[in-house]
């Protein structure tokens, strides 16, 4: 059975995250998909798109897995529970896959969630938040920067779901900082929202220092080649050097960490994806020199083997080396 999206499908799920890992995942042989998103921890509930997995005390990570065709969540995600509060991250691509995480965070602690943070505005992380919206439950204080604010409330987002639904969920925001940390106080712990940028203009990471857990958002990926649609690449690779450093400064260095998508990250593959980074920058800089186009550029381009595999497909790394040229071109034009 292909798993390459249709014409109508692609139409459908537009341009970003969506058909970035679809399309970079569709050659890819069966076993390779099943490692990208194999559990490493205990799994505590499994569906067809997601399941959740025991990352540390008072922390669980959603690990989805939209290659078998249900798309509900399409990202990762998580729990994190203290005494006073529950957080959920992200708020996933249906709003079934929102509720399905409160439903989650019910059962696993006893309480709806308090508090909702999405780590940035890109569909399948943003469009499902009305999910958290149910009859007799109070509604969770939404967490985002004024950036991913206003993108998803521009209608920047191709939504699963009405623009008055995203437009009702947005509509009372925390609105977090982008110039220094935020703390948000759970009674027995504060977590961290590091903002950071590069994937996009506004990018949010989630650390819980007490479950020794980091949330990347679309900062890092695992094992497919990162979506560069609205990248500023080389600040995305000084914020993965901060995710490292949070990472390293955590446990001993044995924090555990949460990909945007793809299974949990330890620090060989943390490593692998850093350099994987280097290697674009290496031949964006040097087809650029060189006076290539972005796609002669992409033609031109193989993942080492030395790094591992990663899902790539030809669209996603032509992608990579338009967002390179243009930062070259800015460079030299100043």
């Amino acid at each position: 059975m292909s798993h390459s999206p249709s014409r109508r499908q692609f139409l459908q799920i537009g341009g970003g995250c969506l058909a970035h890992v679809l399309l970079a995942a569709a050659c890819a042989p069966r076993n390779t998909r099943a490692r990208w998103v194999a559990p490493v921890n205990a799994v505590v509930a499994t569906e067809p798109f997601a399941h959740l997995e025991a990352v540390g005390p008072g922390a669980w990570a959603v690990i989805s897995t939209p290659l078998g065709g249900d798309r509900t969540t399409f990202a990762n995600g998580g729990i994190i529970a203290g005494r006073n509060g529950v957080i959920a991250i992200e708020g996933f691509y249906r709003p079934a896959g929102a509720t399905w995480l409160a439903q989650q965070a019910r059962a696993l602690t006893g309480r709806w969630p308090t508090h909702v943070i999405i780590s940035h505005y890109h569909v399948d992380h943003a469009s499902g938040l009305s999910g958290y919206e149910a009859t007799g439950e109070t509604t969770p204080r939404l967490h985002v920067t004024d950036s991913t604010r206003a993108r998803v409330l521009s209608g920047a987002p191709v939504a699963p779901v009405t623009s008055g639904a995203l437009t009702r969920a947005f509509a009372d925001v925390v609105l977090v900082a982008t110039t220094q940390p935020t703390f948000i106080d759970l009674g027995d712990r504060s977590v961290l929202l590091q903002p950071m940028r590069g994937h996009t203009a506004s990018d949010l990471v989630v650390h819980d220092e007490t479950s020794g857990v980091v949330f990347s958002g679309d900062i890092v990926w695992n094992g497919l080649f990162p979506n560069f649609v609205d990248a500023r690449p080389g600040a995305w690779r000084e914020s993965v050097t901060r995710v490292a450093a949070l990472v390293t400064n955590t446990r001993g260095g044995n924090a555990r960490l949460v990909p945007g998508h793809g299974g949990m990250v330890n620090a060989v593959a943390l490593t692998r994806y850093a350099d994987l980074l280097d290697d674009v920058e290496r031949a964006g800089r040097a087809g650029h020199t060189a006076g290539q186009t972005p796609q002669q550029m992409a033609a031109g381009y193989v993942v080492p083997p030395s790094l591992g595999e990663w899902m790539a497909g030809k669209p996603s790394i032509e992608r990579a080396m338009i967002a390179w040229a243009k930062e070259l071109d800015a460079q030299r034009s100043r």
